[in-house]
């Protein structure tokens, strides 16, 4: 039960766990007593039976209130009210005339193991067992004065002893398991957050050689296909802005793109990463043909529509790379779980089970990407046919933060060709 929770709240969640368990079994006790005295009294009702039958159901309220409220006066009341429980109960049942012949009954030991069963104020193991073994003595001495009043003989109550025996030993192995799991307890959590740390530092690790591998090689393709001659005011710029995003650390942020690049309609697909993507990619000399509903880019938080953009970006750059071909074509899709984005060229084409460990375009600034935030990259490619890359996220129509992982192919679209890496 302690498992993975605060080392302050495993003791007040135990002692709560076994104290209800002792009073459920107390008023279980208390009912058959009850059911004991009411048969009894079908017979013959006396004021005795009354008072006996009264005390059982005040201490079964009392009871009730202490698995509620467990506070000292109350347990005190408890013991007390019990105790002439008891003595009301024993001498009840043994006197009947013509009745039991001994006192060492299961049915004479209901209230006494009810009394046992007290829990009392306070949350340690200790504290529990000093309250059971008062209410323990109680109930002996009651007992042995009520059957001290009757012809039958006092004999040893087993039920009772072992009942109280098994309860003592619960609380004392509770008491040795709460020392061990406070040593215990640093140790889950350090466990924990050393998890924690590894999981954001895979995170971390995923999206720098990511970036590394998007600004890095988007910067060598667009240098080697520059003309010969000083560089262009926006290749100039885009080196720059890449040698800053390099040496700074905005790209830890989750900055929302599509708010400070906006147009003042607030088009989600103007607006949209992959339209920048495709723009950068057409400045290069790539050649794109748009189709789908491209409004449906604006069902993505700013995180999916970020990195969706970079994965495009990277399809395409890897178009120009590796097809051997200069055009490429987008298809945008959506349902009502999930947005994708299918990039297709008729170029050369691919084996990925063949591609190297150390092309990281595909794997890392398209896969891992996609995959980290839920989403799914499917690729369809051989050599001569051509490659399509296809990229699902999810996005709720009706939410535009992401649900749960779901895989959608656009099933209307015929593969023709895939991204390489």
């Amino acid at each position: 039960m302690s498992l993975g929770l605060p080392g302050h709240l495993v003791q007040a969640t135990l002692s709560r766990a076994l104290a209800r368990a002792s009073h459920w079994f107390g008023l279980v006790c208390l009912a058959g007593a009850l059911a004991s005295v009411i048969a009894i009294s079908l017979d013959q009702l006396t004021d005795r039976l009354l008072l006996t039958v009264a005390a059982i159901v005040g201490m079964a309220a009392l009871l009730a209130l202490l698995a509620r409220w467990r506070t000292v006066p109350l347990t005190i009341a408890y013991l007390v009210l019990g105790a002439a429980c008891v003595y009301l109960f024993t001498g009840a049942v043994l006197g009947m005339p013509g009745g039991f012949t001994s006192s060492d009954l299961f049915l004479i030991s209901l209230p006494k193991m009810a009394l046992i069963m007290v829990g009392g104020a306070g949350s340690g193991a200790l504290v529990g067992v000093l309250w059971s073994t008062l209410g323990f003595l109680l109930a002996e001495v009651a007992a042995t004065l009520a059957v001290s009043q009757t012809p039958v003989p006092d004999r040893p109550d087993v039920f009772t002893i072992v009942t109280y025996l098994m309860l003592v030993g619960v609380m004392f192995l509770d008491g040795l398991t709460r020392r061990t799991g406070r040593a215990a307890q640093p140790a889950i959590h350090r466990a924990v957050q050393d998890d924690e740390a590894r999981t954001l530092r895979h995170d971390f690790d995923v999206r720098a050689i990511a970036l590394m591998h998007d600004t890095t090689l988007n910067q060598l393709v667009s240098v080697a296909r520059a003309k010969p001659g000083p560089l262009s005011r926006g290749l100039e710029a885009g080196i720059r802005e890449t040698l800053t995003t390099l040496a700074e650390r905005d790209w830890l942020t989750h900055v929302d793109e599509r708010t400070a690049t906006a147009p003042a309609g607030g088009d989600g697909w103007l607006s949209s990463a992959v339209y920048r993507a495709i723009d950068r990619s057409r400045d290069r000399g790539l050649v794109v043909d748009i189709t789908g509903d491209k409004e449906s880019l604006g069902r993505l938080n700013p995180e999916q529509d970020r990195e969706l953009g970079l994965a495009v970006q990277q399809c395409l750059v890897n178009v120009l790379l590796h097809a051997g071909i200069a055009s490429a074509e987008v298809v945008i899709d959506a349902d009502a779980e999930n947005v994708s984005v299918m990039v297709l060229d008729a170029g050369a084409g691919f084996m990925e089970s063949e591609t190297g460990t150390d092309r990281l375009g595909l794997r890392q600034s398209v896969r891992k990407r996609i995959e980290r935030l839920g989403g799914t990259v499917v690729i369809w490619s051989r050599p001569g046919a051509g490659t399509s890359v296809l990229l699902t996220l999810p996005a709720p129509a009706d939410a535009p933060a992401p649900a749960a992982p779901s895989t959608h192919a656009l099933a209307d679209e015929t593969p023709t060709a895939q991204v390489l890496p």
